[in-house]
Parts: C-alpha cells; structure tokens; sequence
C-alpha cells in the first residue's frame, strides 16, 4: 500500500515506540519530554530571537485558538486567510466571533497572492493576517506581503502546519518576522507526526494552564501508529483491508477530524493540553527529522527529474520554484491534471492511494462552505486548482516513486 493520506509518517520504530508505551501509563501525562519537544522546535525553527517561546496545545486548531484568544481582538475583526486551506484554519477564528477574509491565490506555490492582497483595502477591522506555506513551499509574495503587514500594523501568523524551508529564518529576515508567531502542527498528516498536536511559537506567553485530554483519548493516540502500520504492511494481501474496516467499526482508529467539525463547528474536545505520551513519540521523529527532510527531497528530485519529458493528458507538473524543489522536502508533491477521477480510479485499483489537498476552497470535500463564511466564485484561482489537483507521497522509498510514477504513465 502507498498513500499519501494514510499514516504517511508512521514507520516500524514509530510503531515500537507506541506499543511500549501503552504500556507505561505513568508516562502518559507530564514528563520532562514536553520541555524537551519546546527546546528542539525553537532550535529547528532557528529563530535566533530569545525572546520567543514555544507553546503546546493538542491540535493546531486548539493552538491557533488559544493566540487568537489571547490577542484580545473586539468582536467582528476581520482576519485575512487565503483560499485553498482547511477548516482547522477557519473554524478558530468563527469560534471567537471574528470575520475570515479570503484571498485568493497565486499557481506557482498555492499561497496567497499579492495582488489580490492589495485589492482589498485596509480598514480598522482588519486586525490579521495569516500566511499559509501550502505543501512546505514558501510563498511567492512572502516578503512583499509581510512588508505590507508591516504598512498596515496586521498581527501576523505564519502558518507553518505542512513544512517550511529554513530560509525564512535567515538574519536577512529578522527584521520582516519580527513579532510574527508561528504555528506548527503535529497532526498525522503533517511533516512530523505525534496522532495530535499543535504549537505557537510566539514572543508572548499564551494560555498554558489546559487540563490534560483524557486516558482514553491517549490510550487511542498510542494505539493509532502500531495498527497503521499493521493496516499498511497488509493491504496488498487484503488482511489491511478487512482490518481497517473492524478498527473503524470498533472506533480503535481515533478520527482526524471530528463530525462536529465536519459540519463547520469547532470542538472544544481540542482545547486541552499537550500529554507527555505524545511528546515521546514526537521527539523520536524530531530526532529523525533530518533524515525524513532529506528522504523527502530526494523522492521530490525523482518527480521533478520525471516530469518534463512526462506524457499525462491535459495534466501539468506544479510550477514549483527550482530553488526550493531541488533542496527542500515538500510535504506532498502538487500536480494538477484535469482528468483527476480517472487517474484515482486507476491508482486506487493497483493500492496507490493519491492525495486530494484540497479539493474543496476550505476543506473537506464535505464541509458547508457558508459555515465558514466563504462566498462562492470569490477566489476563481483557488476554486480551479480545487477540481484539478492531485498530491503524490513524498515519504517513500525510490522504488516506490518509481512505481507510482509508471502507473500515472500509463493512465489512457
């Protein structure tokens, strides 16, 4: 089995570790590993400030909750997301009775563009700005667009969930970050993996005195990486198959995303603090981080290498800068194709599990749009890229890319 979707982060020694754990529960909640986890993220952030501290919450979404909350905004303050995100972005800043503004993006680095940015004039509502690096890319206009947040006296938030290059901590940056937080995000899906997980690095102290989720939500957590590992390794014998579905019967696969959120509500189930058991797991992949950074940027060079001289009907390679391309692992590679379904269905028959982020301007697929306050045919770009794009695994082996690659090529 290859996917991009599911547990892309999880390895055996990840597994291992897990198991161990379920069974030292005294581990489960606070441990000296929590300080540990904020004294390497500030050091893989580079950020040279002293200034700036790390703060862990349960999710990204219950992170950026609780720094919004902490800014003491008046209700009704507008704060500027771009198109072509998803609910853990927006359903934070509708719970606390401020307004998104979506901007719309750009094609080379699925950020937000510049000049939509600039279309939208100022007022003393607009209190926020949010800069999102969609797949790990930086985004084109981000120095163009942080100069005008600095015009314009807006809070930034660098959304950091799917990766960054170091770069943008460089000393030739400091004056343009100064006073940015930014927010990371441990979710099974992103670039390091804890299950659940999120922090802010920020120069301000926020809300830290959560109480703990409980037993059964870590019990859950901890059971999450052996049995997708297990789901993985069988899948192409059928076992995973029939063994994915009883787990999720069973509830034992704990979701992603709640049904409350599928409906555009938040869930305070998030708004608790960051166990000890998870930071164990995520130090172990902190510790690894160089390795999966560069497994990552080795597996993007082969679809790069590819792609030019690739033949995929009405399909093109993302615009992806080269200087970040050739040295820098993205998350998920970004390709858009305008015969998406065929291409699913072909690659899902072989057990090759494409991604789909986003298929929808502020996703899931299945999320109310107007819940999250987003008017349809507003952001043209972002809505267009929505219906073509398709994201390969980049946490593979050669071969596996290989693999994956020879089966696109042969979609008719």
């Amino acid at each position: 089995m290859i996917s991009t979707d599911f547990a892309p982060n999880e390895s055996w020694d990840d597994a291992i570790l897990s198991l161990k754990l379920l069974f030292q529960p005294w581990k489960w909640m606070r441990g000296n590993d929590i300080e540990q986890v904020k004294r390497k993220l500030l050091s893989k952030l580079l950020i040279t400030n002293n200034k700036y501290r790390i703060s862990l919450f349960l999710s990204g979404r219950s992170a950026l909750y609780f720094l919004l909350k902490s800014l003491n905004l008046p209700k009704g303050s507008e704060v500027l997301v771009q198109a072509f995100t998803c609910e853990a972005v927006v359903l934070p800043i509708v719970e606390l009775g401020m307004k998104p503004i979506y901007v719309d993006i750009e094609a080379d680095t699925y950020s937000m563009d510049y000049r939509f940015l600039t279309s939208k004039p100022g007022n003393k509502l607009t209190k926020v700005l949010i800069l999102q690096h969609t797949f790990g890319l930086t985004p084109k206009y981000r120095n163009k667009i942080l100069n005008l947040t600095k015009e314009r006296k807006l809070i930034v938030i660098e959304d950091l969930a799917h990766g960054f290059n170091k770069s943008i901590f460089s000393p030739n940056n400091q004056y343009l970050i100064s006073n940015n937080f930014f927010l990371l995000s441990f979710g099974r899906s992103k670039t390091l993996s804890s299950v659940f997980g999120g922090a802010i690095a920020t120069p301000q102290s926020t809300i830290n005195n959560l109480p703990m989720p409980s037993t059964w939500f870590i019990f859950q957590c901890l059971l999450y990486k052996p049995l997708t590992m297990l789901i993985k390794s069988t899948y192409d014998i059928y076992l995973g198959k029939i063994l994915h579905k009883v787990l999720n019967k069973l509830n034992l696969l704990i979701p992603e995303i709640t049904k409350k959120e599928k409906k555009g509500i938040y869930d305070r189930l998030f708004n608790k603090a960051y166990p000890n058991a998870l930071a164990i797991l995520l130090l172990h992949q902190l510790n690894k981080f160089e390795q999966i950074k560069q497994q990552r940027a080795k597996i993007c060079q082969i679809y790069n290498q590819h792609f030019p001289n690739f033949i995929l009907p009405s399909s093109k390679p993302a615009s992806i800068p080269k200087q970040q391309s050739s040295n820098f692992s993205l998350i998920r590679y970004p390709l858009l194709t305008e015969r998406r379904d065929k291409i699913l269905v072909k690659v899902n028959k072989q057990n090759v599990y494409l991604g789909k982020w986003y298929d929808e301007v502020v996703a899931p697929k299945d999320l109310d749009q107007s819940r999250v306050e987003y008017e349809q045919g507003s952001c043209p770009n972002a809505e267009k890229v929505c219906k073509n794009i398709i994201n390969l695994p980049t946490n593979i082996t050669e071969e596996q890319a290989k693999r994956v690659l020879k089966i696109l090529n042969d979609v008719k």
